[in-house]
């Protein structure tokens, strides 16, 4: 009961909010879906709740950004460009609006009490141990985000979290499956090998210009270059305009001074309870029997006040705390259900009260401690109050200067310089790009349909100011514009003939290399210099790169040597004998807690995808492919 809501709290949600989604998916509040704001243009509908193209920007930059920081140097952007991509991406928001729809129906809801317990949680929002309300919202503040919002993605996550659960957990590892995968993964096989290089049928290949004609007219899309756009833009942005303003010593003294309450720690009490549950929409008898017996054990600890934790541990209802003697830790106010919260603070220290009524069923309460309120130091808070009075100020200011600029890109359709000096911003120019690869500012939906229009690209006049997020304004004007053309054969020559080149050198000597393994198949091993015997297993260890390594495991060997061959990065073309294979019983207990976890994972995943197509097969998904691709 409450106790379990803590605890599941800590659990996903902190974990949550660090970024570690629990579910197989991330998701934006339903909000993001809904036709409401459509200013980004719907381009897909799931039952009556649409997703825009900002929505799907958004997430497209999301992924992303998360792909780039977990592949590092070997992150590709272009991944991110195509027509795949963006289709399982939007793929994943109709799953995730679906599942969200038919949470709502099902009556899945966070109440406030939820959310004020989980909040407590959350290591970010905590000052010394403890949630602090200041601290929450300024944090809020520097993200663009309000407490509402945030409060509500909460909520969703809830949703999505309750939805996907009963699925997830009655997922489990096959443990002959994950046995099998850890001999599999711990075999080692003994190997040698020799190299066919490719200077070996370079004298055979002959690239023709009849070739290099034949490949231009068969792969003209190849060499067509899109349509390239050239421009500038400014950006009236409030985050820029607050981290430039000055705050006096003065100034944060006064702010400090004036919302003390802010910078305070609340008071914290610290509760047991004995629990007798009934659910809220019980009958009246039912919920009579119930109140009787916590009547009963109400009128035992009066006269028995020493036993709360023994029959906690054997009456109370809420297994979460009923091990801990009732104990439900320390909170503050706002953070369980309003009758509680209100019994638990108007209690004298040690009093035992009850029955007091929830939507839990009926409690006994016994108020264990109380922590006074606390003012943090001016010192402590300092970095909050100039990130406040900064942001306070620059709310103005940006409604000051919003304004004028939106009218002076209007009034000079010509030039953002006008409205860039009366905001004492800088005109930026962008290099050449095409509408699948805009840089940002310029890749929110909304500002990059003006910039591109057909008008914008002939006139080359301002687009009017778009908000593209809370406090940030962006104008932009296309300075140029590069016709979509096809690059002449003469400026792709040398490219087609060393494509080709490359093909056929990997088609000659695989040639090569086949028919030699045919033959070292066949017992024809004379003449044939091997390298020094080496034991290699499925795990990178430098001797083998990962695609070399599959393919020698991938090699059946019911009859040795065997052997396989591939052509390597160098160039040559490696055979590879096979001839030793060494299984073992005895597997590292942590590659196989390793392989359960992975094989765990695995299932889970399968099963939540198959969970998603239904849910998603339930619903009416209309998708407009064109806007999906941006034509």
């Amino acid at each position: 009961m409450l106790e379990a809501i803590r605890k599941h709290a800590q659990g996903w949600l902190a974990k949550a909010i660090l970024g570690l989604i629990a579910l197989t998916f991330a998701f934006f509040g339903l909000e993001s879906y809904m036709a409401g704001d459509r200013s980004g243009g719907v381009i897909a509908e799931v039952g009556d709740v649409g997703i825009s193209r900002d929505a799907l920007a958004n997430e497209v930059r999301t992924q992303r950004d998360r792909m780039r920081e977990s592949m590092g140097q070997a992150f590709d952007p272009a991944i991110a460009e195509t027509k795949d991509f963006r289709n399982q991406v939007l793929d994943s928001l109709v799953e995730r609006s679906a599942m969200l729809q038919d949470a709502q129906k099902l009556g899945i809801l966070a109440p406030d009490a939820y959310v004020a317990a989980m909040l407590g949680r959350i290591p970010t929002f905590q000052e010394d141990g403890k949630f602090s309300q200041a601290r929450y919202e300024a944090i809020l503040r520097q993200n663009g985000r309000s407490p509402a919002q945030f409060e509500n993605e909460l909520r969703q996550e809830f949703m999505l979290e309750t939805m996907a659960s009963p699925v997830t957990l009655a997922s489990f590892p096959s443990r002959e499956v994950s046995a099998q995968l850890g001999r599999l993964v711990a075999q080692q096989r003994e190997i040698s090998w020799l190299d066919i290089p490719a200077a070996a049928v370079a004298s055979a290949i002959r690239i023709e210009p009849a070739d290099i004609q034949r490949y231009y007219e068969a792969n003209k899309a190849e060499f067509t270059e899109p349509q390239q756009v050239r421009a500038e833009y400014a950006v009236l942005d409030q985050a820029a305009i607050a981290s430039g303003i000055a705050v006096s010593e003065q100034a944060v003294a006064d702010y400090y001074t004036a919302h003390a309450a802010q910078f305070g720690r609340p008071e914290q009490r610290s509760a047991s309870h004995i629990l007798v549950a009934v659910d809220k929409a019980a009958d009246a008898a039912t919920r009579a029997r119930a109140k009787a017996k916590a009547e009963t054990l109400y009128q035992t600890l009066q006269k028995s006040p020493a036993r709360f934790a023994e029959l906690a541990r054997t009456e109370s209802q809420d297994p979460g705390s009923a091990e801990q003697g009732g104990s439900l830790g320390s909170f503050g106010r706002g953070m369980m259900v309003k009758p509680f919260e209100d019994a638990v603070f108007g209690m004298k220290l040690h009093e035992i009260r009850g029955p007091v009524e929830s939507d839990f069923g009926y409690h006994i309460i016994r108020l264990d401690g109380i922590e006074p309120s606390q003012a943090m130091p001016l010192a402590q808070v300092r970095g909050m109050v100039v990130d406040t009075l900064q942001k306070q100020e620059a709310q103005k200011r940006f409604a000051e200067l919003a304004e004028n600029f939106g009218n002076l890109v209007y009034e000079n359709a010509d030039s953002l310089q006008p409205a860039a000096t009366a905001a004492k911003v800088a005109v930026k120019q962008t290099d050449w790009f095409s509408a699948k690869s805009l840089p940002p500012p310029l890749d929110h939906a909304t500002l990059s349909d003006a910039l591109l229009s057909p008008e914008s690209l002939k006139n080359h006049q301002n687009t009017e100011a778009i908000e593209i997020k809370p406090g940030t304004l962006v104008a932009a004007r296309v300075l140029d514009v590069r016709p979509a053309r096809l690059k002449p054969l003469a400026e792709v020559t040398q490219a087609i003939e060393a494509r080709l080149r490359h093909d056929r050198q990997i088609s000659l000597l695989t040639q090569k290399g086949e028919t030699m393994i045919k033959a070292l198949t066949g017992g024809e091993e004379q003449g044939v210099t091997w390298s020094a015997f080496k034991m290699v297993t499925r795990q990178p260890d430098g001797l083998l790169a990962p695609a070399e390594a599959r393919a020698v495991f991938r090699v059946q060997t019911d009859k040795l040597p065997a052997y396989t061959g591939f052509v390597r990065q160098d160039g040559a073309y490696r055979i590879v004998r096979i001839s030793r294979v060494l299984d073992t019983s005895a597997v590292d207990p942590m590659l196989t807690a390793s392989i359960e976890s992975g094989v765990l994972q695995a299932q889970q995943r399968a099963d939540m995808k198959a969970m998603l197509t239904l849910v998603k097969a339930g619903h009416k998904v209309k998708i407009k492919q064109d806007a999906v691709e941006g034509r």
